[in-house]
């Protein structure tokens, strides 16, 4: 069975996401025009993350989102 937009096998950049945020899980979606949506949601409240489910539209938006040092200096 082939569900569109689903990869049974995530990308390095997802699979590399997933290795340095491990309290996290984290897709990769695809929107109606082929563009790549990032969606990272916390895997048990542990972090002091602002929020539960953070999206962005590249893997370094992400990144920056869920990074320690950025959340502080806001």
């Amino acid at each position: 069975m082939t569900v569109p937009g689903y990869a049974l096998y995530p990308s390095r950049k997802v699979q590399r996401l997933r290795t340095d945020f491990p309290d996290h899980l984290i897709c990769e979606f695809h929107d109606e025009a082929g563009r790549p949506v990032f969606v990272a949601t916390l895997a048990r409240r542990c972090c002091p993350c602002p929020a539960d489910l953070v999206t962005a539209t590249s893997v370094a938006d992400l990144r920056r989102a869920l990074t320690p040092e950025r959340r502080t200096a806001r």
